[in-house]
């Protein structure tokens, strides 16, 4: 079997060591197109409860990355001035992308799996002779836009503008900040992935971009305009910039996963909205069903099908529960005019993955808050 993974994320990187370490005898070759020593990124989220589905498939990779998280059950939701506390049942867990890609690369190449760096593939025609190509190349999967009709790819950019940055301490709790300002709404949601790092994520509305000029403004001013905006939080600490570029988040599916001898998996798949925080953990868990699906079946025809079987319902269940986060964010404006508690309550159950019952075992402190107030408006009414 000869096995050609096109990106070297995530993904391609923990499919690459379980399928190699099942077959030896295999060759799996990994091309990314960033140099080794690339240091893009700040923090990831990998959360606490999908290192347990991961570990039954490699315990010593997931204790390795366990090991470099930081565990944080705590979040404050901040709207213009009001903080309301949660507290989660079970903890989430961030990881520094750079020790993340570090530890997988490790893991795979302990295996014999090789990795060519610096390589870019520009078209499926570059891999012949490869009898399985796993596009695990992200969001702007060359691999995907050269098949993209045979895929079914559809994409819609989303309204909102957003950044990433980092900042140089620990920011804890891990927060969403909503607040007012210059004429518009902003948001910043920031966690820590290090006793010394943490990762900011800056977004507004587009209807505040253009209203407070971000729209005519370089890179550097609208960080320092987030800087402004959000100095109660930064406390002096300037943001960090790496790759932080003001963007539009495109949210993209494919109606077929798999095409000839080409399967897509992560990004490259379905784009997965920051706003649900998952993108590396879903990769993970498609190139854990990946592996499944071609440990169960000797013929690649026979085993691409059994992986979407195996994986979509999952897959659909988490994108449409995505989707109604990011066009929360997209009616941002609305949202904001709700009473603090009101907005938080609408937050924790904006995906419809939250009903009240299980937001009582999910974060039993909140909806108690949030039980106790309804109480007490409907007594004063």
């Amino acid at each position: 079997m000869r096995i050609a993974i096109v990106g070297g994320g995530p993904g391609g990187l923990f499919f690459a060591r379980l399928y190699k370490r099942h077959r030896p005898d295999a060759q799996v070759r990994i091309f990314e197109q960033n140099p080794d020593d690339a240091t893009f990124g700040f923090g990831v989220t990998l959360g606490g409860s999908s290192l347990g589905q991961l570990a039954a498939a490699d315990p010593e990779t997931t204790e390795r990355l366990s090991a470099a998280m930081v565990f944080d059950e705590a979040q404050v939701i901040h709207l213009n001035g009001t903080d309301v506390p949660i507290h989660y049942a079970k903890p989430g867990g961030s990881i520094a992308r750079l020790r993340l890609l570090q530890i997988l690369r490790e893991a795979a190449r302990e295996v014999g799996v090789e990795v060519a760096f610096d390589t870019r593939v520009a078209s499926s025609r570059d891999l012949d002779g490869y009898d399985l190509i796993v596009a695990a190349d992200g969001v702007n999967s060359t691999i995907r836009q050269e098949h993209g009709d045979a895929f079914g790819t559809e994409c819609r950019i989303l309204t909102n503008h957003f950044a990433w940055y980092g900042v140089g301490r620990a920011m804890s709790p891990n927060a969403l900040v909503f607040r007012d300002a210059l004429g518009g709404r902003f948001v910043a949601h920031y966690y820590a992935y290090t006793p010394e790092m943490s990762t900011f994520v800056g977004e507004c509305d587009d209807e505040t971009w253009t209203a407070a000029g971000l729209d005519a403004m370089s890179d550097a001013d609208r960080r320092a305009v987030l800087e402004d905006v959000f100095a109660p939080e930064l406390a002096g600490a300037p943001l960090i910039e790496n790759r932080s570029i003001w963007r539009q988040f495109p949210a993209i599916t494919n109606a077929r996963w798999h095409h000839a001898n080409i399967v897509l998996i992560g990004d490259a798949l379905r784009s997965a909205h920051f706003s649900i925080g998952s993108g590396t953990r879903l990769a993970m868990e498609d190139a854990q069903a990946l592996f499944e699906a071609m440990a169960a079946n000797d013929a690649v025809a026979d085993a691409l099908p059994a992986f979407v079987a195996r994986r979509q319902p999952a897959r659909d269940r988490f994108g449409e529960a995505a989707e109604r986060s990011f066009e929360w964010y997209e009616r941002i404006a609305t949202g904001m005019a709700q009473q603090p508690i009101d907005f938080a309550y609408d937050f924790m159950t904006r995906t419809g993955r939250v009903d009240d019952a299980r937001l009582e075992s999910y974060a039993p402190s909140f909806a108690r808050l949030y039980r106790d107030s309804r109480a007490s408006m409907a007594a004063t009414s």
